[in-house]
């Protein structure tokens, strides 16, 4: 049998079964103890007594393993409250950094224009001699800004 269906199983059996059983263990002991004195119940006595030992120690050795299960599954619950809010806090980083990202594009798309614009509208201030105009520098400069540096 698999480990996952062992856990299943067990883990739907109450809790108070485990001591109760280590205390059946340990009656049966004391009764065969009481019974190995009559002698129809002699043979009996060979039997009960080793039955009960191990039923003491498998009672004891899993109500042990139920209280580590316990706190086991506490601690996931607790782990899982920390995942849940570590990841509602990424969602909300992640929904800042896309309007950051949009922002951003809207800005640099927006100067883009405007320069375009300026260079088109400058045009006719350069002339055929190559000289260029302190407009026309003015633009290139513009051109050449970050538009985002401005905005911080």
């Amino acid at each position: 049998m698999s480990s996952w269906m062992m856990n299943l199983i067990l883990g739907q059996i109450p809790v108070w079964i485990w001591p109760a059983l280590s205390g059946g263990g340990v009656a049966v002991y004391l009764l065969s103890g009481i019974l190995s004195h009559l002698p129809q119940f002699t043979p009996w006595h060979y039997v009960l007594r080793p039955l009960s030992i191990v039923a003491v120690l498998f009672g004891v050795f899993m109500y042990g393993g139920a209280g580590v299960t316990e706190i086991l599954q506490a601690q996931i619950k607790e782990q899982e409250a920390r995942i849940a809010v570590a990841e509602q806090k990424s969602n909300d980083a992640n929904v800042q950094i896309q309007t950051k990202i949009v922002t951003q594009t809207k800005v640099i798309h927006d100067t883009k224009v405007v320069v375009q614009k300026e260079l088109v509208a400058d045009a006719s201030k350069i002339d055929a001699e190559c000289k260029v105009d302190p407009a026309a520098i003015k633009d290139l400069n513009d051109a050449a800004k970050n538009p985002l540096g401005a905005s911080k």
